[in-house]
């Protein structure tokens, strides 16, 4: 019974932690934005922190880290009638290709991504990369597909994706320098 409540505890914390770091990171890229829907935003923070969350607390953040993409554009698209059904999409793909990328870097045995319970930098941003083309791919061939400048979509976003992604995890290495230790197996 103890362990359940505190599985349960550690359920919702992680998923507050991931919520809450989610909508900073959005909050934090808005400068960034463009006004028209072919450009993506070119530092696009929410893929460093979504990864981050999935590496420290695991696959069970999931709804965190989602409703934190929810929440945070609601806020910056100024209230929930301006969420389309495309931008829903999109943020649901956003919150799983990191977690895709995850599952099939360890399936494959790339990486660990910590070695001595000290995250793996160089795995890590190779795991960016492989998340930004993953979510940038999911977004463009499933849900804008139709899109007039399909190449400059794809560019914009695998750019903000990239870049974004490595600033936000670096920063965060660097802010947490005693050492970002594993929260989950």
């Amino acid at each position: 019974m103890i362990n359940n409540e505190i599985n349960l505890r550690e359920f919702f914390l992680y998923n507050i932690l991931a919520f809450v770091l989610l909508v900073s990171a959005r909050v934090l890229s808005s400068p960034f934005d463009h006004l028209t829907p072919d450009i993506g935003n070119l530092l696009w923070f929410p893929i460093g922190a979504a990864i981050l969350c999935y590496l420290l607390f695991g696959y069970r953040v999931f709804f965190g880290i989602f409703l934190g993409y929810l929440i945070a554009e609601t806020i910056i698209e100024g209230g929930i009638f301006d969420i389309s059904q495309k931008e829903i999409l999109k943020r649901f793909a956003s919150s799983i290709a990191p977690m895709v990328s995850i599952y099939l870097m360890r399936l494959f045995h790339l990486s660990k991504f910590f070695d001595d319970e000290k995250i793996s930098i160089s795995h890590v941003i190779f795991l960016v990369f492989f998340s930004a083309i993953l979510s940038t791919l999911f977004k463009a061939l499933l849900i804008e597909n139709s899109l007039p400048g399909l190449d400059s979509y794809i560019t914009t976003y695998l750019i903000g994706d990239i870049l974004g992604g490595t600033i936000f995890i670096y920063l965060g290495i660097k802010i947490f320098s005693s050492g970002v230790y594993r929260l989950s197996k």
